[in-house]
């Protein structure tokens, strides 16, 4: 770790948390019930998603004289990155800048005979993009469908919203699979999610195979695009969610050949823990196997939170792309390939929360990759990050 970096670090969050002395925190009963054991932090976290749910939004007549409830939201990740590759031993770039992370704008509009409509855009990237757009209905508890674009169930992490997760961004094993090879993510088709008896849960999907919005299909409508299925059960008791996910891509665009993976995945929540471990599996055909696991341990105590996560991940023949597994790393093109392909990524966090809707992240990450050819690629550095979300 470089001593400079801790004091980037130092002053950059001193910055970013007096921003966040305009919000006013309003989870004081909550947070009152589960120190009282009234309540566990899984039921409190779920009565605070449905007060919220019901607190929000406008109603009023629309054509037909029926009535709907329109609900608006925001999201702002303001960061920070300062980040140092080496290639075998020899500087190979850097970066070191601010940015704008997300600058989404949501809005739902349900109707009241339950029909539901969704969509968020963000404008932190250089073109407009699209992050969901789906229409839907509540048939029962256990059968909610929709058609649209959104992402499908596949990884514990990658469908969480990055507003909640703990580390500033996802493992480097989620990202291949999201990021690298586009097999998660978002996809348009058909959606579907439910809750079941006893706990039990589930999601499935039938979309393009092609990532990305769904009217371009990589860049034109009309373009051949194999579909892929995706599907998840969960079960979730008190304080431990449980969860399998699988998914089958045909033709997969990066690997040019078909995509098989599951992940399973633990959550277990206890006395201001919070560990989740997490493991990938993929069959890439020609490409061979890869597999890869994560574990993030955090703790949370008055408004601080404390997080460490490792993460690797192994590929039998696909490239290690160093600068895409861990996100913006200015690797300049270096990575690792031949054989057994490995990736390993250390990262230590903390987390200040001034409510739920501002926040502010600090964490150092460093990485390191390997293979039979002997060749390295080494990452590390500080990123930090101001969330408002509205």
């Amino acid at each position: 770790m470089k001593i400079y970096k801790f004091t980037q670090l130092t002053a950059i969050s001193a910055a970013l948390i007096g921003f966040t002395s305009f919000a006013a925190s309003n989870d004081a009963l909550l947070d009152l019930l589960v120190k009282k054991g009234v309540l566990t932090d899984s039921e409190a976290t779920a009565v605070a998603a449905e007060l919220e749910e019901e607190n929000k939004g406008v109603t009023f007549s629309a054509k037909g004289n029926e009535t709907v409830k329109l609900r608006f939201n925001g999201r702002m990740h303001f960061q920070y990155d300062s980040l140092d590759s080496e290639d075998n031993g020899a500087d190979v770039a850097s970066a070191n800048h601010f940015y704008f992370r997300r600058l989404r704008l949501g809005a739902k509009a349900t109707h009241e005979n339950g029909l539901f409509a969704e969509t968020v855009v963000d404008f932190a990237e250089n073109n407009l993009s699209i992050d969901k757009a789906v229409t839907g209905y509540e048939f029962s508890d256990a059968f909610t469908g929709m058609v649209g674009y959104q992402k499908v169930p596949f990884g514990f992490q990658e469908t969480t919203s990055s507003s909640k997760i703990k580390t500033i961004e996802r493992s480097a094993a989620n990202r291949f699979f999201a990021d690298d090879i586009d097999f998660a993510g978002r996809h348009t088709g058909l959606h579907a999610k439910g809750d079941l008896d006893g706990g039990f849960s589930y999601a499935a999907a039938i979309v393009n195979g092609a990532q990305g919005e769904g009217s371009r299909l990589l860049g034109a409508a009309q373009a051949s695009n194999d579909l892929a299925v995706f599907g998840r059960i969960q079960w979730s008791g008190d304080d431990l969610t449980l969860g399998l996910d699988a998914g089958n891509q045909s033709n997969n665009d990066v690997v040019g050949q078909d995509v098989t993976a599951y992940t399973a995945y633990a959550n277990y929540k206890f006395e201001g823990f919070d560990i989740l471990g997490e493991y990938f599996n993929g069959d890439l055909d020609a490409a061979e196997d890869a597999a890869g696991y994560s574990l993030r341990v955090a703790y949370k105590f008055d408004k601080f939170e404390p997080v460490f996560r490792y993460s690797h991940l192994k590929n039998d023949t696909f490239v290690i792309d160093a600068d895409e597994l861990i996100r913006r790393a200015p690797s300049d093109g270096a990575s690792a390939t031949g054989g057994d392909n490995e990736i390993d990524s250390y990262y230590f966090g903390l987390n200040y929360y001034y409510n739920k809707a501002v926040s502010l992240m600090g964490g150092y990450e460093m990485a390191e990759t390997d293979s039979n050819t002997g060749d390295e690629v080494e990452i590390d550095g500080f990123r930090a990050r101001l969330q408002v979300l509205w």
